[in-house]
């Protein structure tokens, strides 16, 4: 049975401060989430461009590859 998901602390105020500062009128949580914005826009605009390599192996002529996908 897997364990139910927690959100992170900063989904939560993101949630948060959208709900209550773009959808209500609180001033506050409207600058909080202008912030949080722009610390994700920064981590996006940071992240690297290419893919990371797992794994490099050569392959002799004759041998295959197999590939299997393994659920949670």
């Amino acid at each position: 049975m897997p364990l139910p998901s927690v959100p992170s602390l900063g989904s939560w105020i993101f949630r948060q401060a959208k709900r209550r500062g773009l959808m209500g009128s609180s001033r506050v949580w409207f600058a909080v989430f202008v912030a949080s914005g722009a610390v994700k826009l920064a981590r996006r605009v940071m992240k690297p461009d290419k893919p990371v390599t797992l794994l490099s192996e050569r392959i002799a002529p004759g041998e295959g590859i197999s590939i299997h996908n393994v659920d949670r």
